[in-house]
């Protein structure tokens, strides 16, 4: 097989390349890599982040021809840029490349290699550089081809590009091989309704496969081959997904750094890891793995963190995370440990540990819950869930080893490539200010508004210790935040007239808040029901 560049130059100018709303020939990418190489001179670095695969590949195509290396941001926000050293940089994203009109392109003398940066969340959460090049994911693209090739069809995908494994699965393994590929990622399952088939390849991950639609028949548009990467996918979850499909989930195991290592179908449980041609399996002292791997420089094994238990024929089964150890109140304390205790409780679904730096290094602990966990929360609060869960974990934890704060969630918050990000868990410690809330109806400046008021929301802190309810002045504030986000609207003055407090509200309520604007006169007026039809409060502000 030839290297992505040289398939790209080799390639009939007919041929589709990627398929979507208009099929992409690459005919249409040599156009736009033309055009694309000539605003490259300079010195200022290139950061190149595309919803399009269609115009990213055209950008590396650009970036062989102008000799020029490439850094691949995870998004595009302004703070992120910046902490990745991208703020002086030339950003090349959707709206700064154009698809040529044109059928083709003459290019030249064209570099077969393209030096790629890649940013991952690093184990403190911070983004941390990974510097790699296409030839080695050229490299792995081979070894795919001759381990999968025979099953592999025309690519459809709900992961981002802008990550190793989504470039190498999405674009750099199928084009080398003569396979189209979506132009672009489908955010939610419904979109791929009618995309799949016996013929083509889903490239996925557990941030979806854990969230199968239960109105798609599955099973009749099952792909010949699904992938999974970027966190590993729970056996019930890998189960659920052959149970649907009618054919098991194809996980892989890897990093940035490392590309993929080793593969696994679970069908009836924790199947064993089976190494890709070429990679070297090894456990350092402390028994975690380490990795020889040909899409690396250097011999050096890598070290991947990971505890294993060696088996026959280089096989492996992984043990957990060696490398999470946090120091709590002076005592180390492993984080892998304590979620393990917690996942094993028959009311955890899911587990994620970590400390939280703003409260003093405290232990705090983020959970999915099963169906009787979620009862026993609705039955005694959070409160008391969270010291029923401490108790529980007393014949396993020491007391610094058992979570101090909690947070209920429906699901883990991981980003598009199904990873957890430190940050992302943090964030759900940080004060709830603005409540969760619903549109009920709207009509001209007037809207209706379902608001739930849980325990974590910020204004009941401190009001008051064992005993909190809502402050009447924040439920002003409340109503001032939520007619800005609902009607775009929020008084200038802050004077308060006719305003009524009637009736205490505690944590874990849900009211109803109707708002109307009164832009002529700049006031606001609220009031907030409850269920049963009793006010709370209600005044206007302005």
């Amino acid at each position: 097989m030839n290297g992505l560049i040289a398939t790209l130059l080799a390639a009939s100018a007919d041929r589709v390349l990627f398929t979507g709303e208009a099929p992409v020939t690459a005919g249409q990418v040599r156009a736009t890599a033309a055009a694309l190489a000539a605003r490259m001179a300079g010195e200022a670095p290139l950061f190149l982040h595309t919803a399009s695969a269609a115009l990213f590949t055209a950008a590396l195509l650009a970036a062989a021809i102008a000799r020029r290396p490439l850094a691949l941001p995870a998004h595009t926000q302004g703070g992120y840029l910046a902490e990745v050293g991208g703020a002086e940089a030339q950003l090349l994203d959707d709206g700064a490349i154009a698809l040529a009109d044109a059928a083709d392109a003459t290019l030249g003398d064209v570099a077969g290699d393209v030096a790629l940066t890649f940013f991952t969340s690093g184990s403190t959460g911070a983004p941390k550089r990974i510097e790699r090049r296409l030839a080695q994911l050229e490299t792995e693209a081979r070894v795919l081809e001759a381990t999968f090739g025979t099953e592999a069809g025309a690519v459809q995908a709900t992961v981002s590009h802008q990550h190793i494994y989504g470039l190498i699965y999405r674009i750099v393994w199928p084009m080398m091989a003569g396979r189209p590929s979506a132009e672009r990622a489908a955010e939610y399952w419904e979109q791929l309704e009618g995309r799949l088939g016996a013929a083509t390849t889903l490239i996925s991950s557990p941030a979806h496969l854990t969230r199968l639609p239960p109105a798609m028949d599955l099973a009749a548009q099952a792909p010949g081959l699904i992938f999974s990467s970027g966190q590993l996918l729970a056996t019930p979850a890998a189960l659920a997904c052959t149970a649907a499909f009618g054919r098991p989930v194809t996980e892989v195991l890897g990093s940035t750094e490392t590309g993929g290592v080793a593969w696994r179908r679970q069908q009836a449980g924790d199947e064993p890891w089976t190494p890709f041609a070429g990679i070297g399996i090894e456990q350092d002292a402390a028994g975690a793995l380490a990795v020889r791997t040909p899409y690396l420089d250097g011999e050096e094994p890598f070290p991947m963190g990971d505890r294993v238990e060696p088996l026959d024929g280089g096989r492996f089964r992984l043990l957990g995370r060696a490398d999470r150890m946090e120091k709590i109140d002076g005592k180390r304390v492993s984080l892998t440990r304590v979620e393990e205790a917690l996942a094993g409780l028959d009311s955890v679904a899911e587990a994620a540990a970590l400390t939280l730096p703003d409260r003093k290094g405290a232990l705090a602990a983020v959970l999915v819950l099963s169906p009787g966990g979620a009862a026993a929360l609705a039955e005694v609060g959070a409160f008391r869930f969270g010291r029923q869960l401490r108790g529980a974990l007393a014949d396993r934890l020491e007391p610094i080893e058992r979570p101090k704060h909690w947070r209920f969630v429906d699901r883990m918050p991981t980003d598009a490539q199904g990873k957890r990000r430190l940050s992302d868990l943090r964030a759900q410690f940080e004060p709830m200010r603005v409540p969760p809330h619903e549109v009920v109806s709207r009509e001209g400046d007037t809207v209706r508004l379902s608001v739930v008021l849980p325990p974590e929301l910020a204004y009941f802190q401190g009001h008051f210790p064992g005993e909190p309810i809502l402050p009447g002045i924040s439920q002003v504030h409340m109503a001032v935040l939520l007619a800005g986000l609902t009607l775009d609207f929020q008084p200038a003055g802050s004077e308060l007239t006719r305003v009524k407090f009637k009736d205490l509200v505690h944590p874990g309520e849900t009211l109803d808040l109707t708002l109307t604007a009164d832009r002529a006169k700049d006031r606001l007026t609220f009031r907030w029901l409850r269920a049963s039809g009793g006010e709370a409060s209600s005044g206007t502000v302005g």
